[in-house]
């Protein structure tokens, strides 16, 4: 019970708008006011930056959980093959 109110305050915290609008002022600041100057320069270089270095950090985290799940999963299988293993030996033992 405890683990999903846990979980259900996590993805509420997630999907709240105001853990995503946090930021630099400066950097706001200059955004702001080269986007209602017209420009496209420094607002669009500063906005590929941060989309640079948000999916860099959740390209890495699947790569580390893909790698894990792998791992895992050749784990299991080695694990299944000693246990048929010794299921052999003890027929053979019986």
């Amino acid at each position: 019970m405890i683990n999903k109110i846990t979980l259900l305050i996590f993805i509420l915290f997630l999907f709240s708008i105001e853990s995503f609008s946090q930021g630099c002022s400066m950097c706001r600041g200059i955004v702001e006011s080269d986007a209602n100057s017209g420009g496209t320069g420094i607002s669009s270089s500063i906005n590929s930056g941060i989309i640079y270095l948000f999916t860099s950090t959740y390209v890495l985290i699947l790569i580390g959980a893909g790698f894990w799940y792998y791992r895992s999963k050749k784990n299991i299988k080695e694990i299944e093959k000693k246990e048929k293993i010794k299921e052999r030996v003890a027929s053979l033992v019986d």
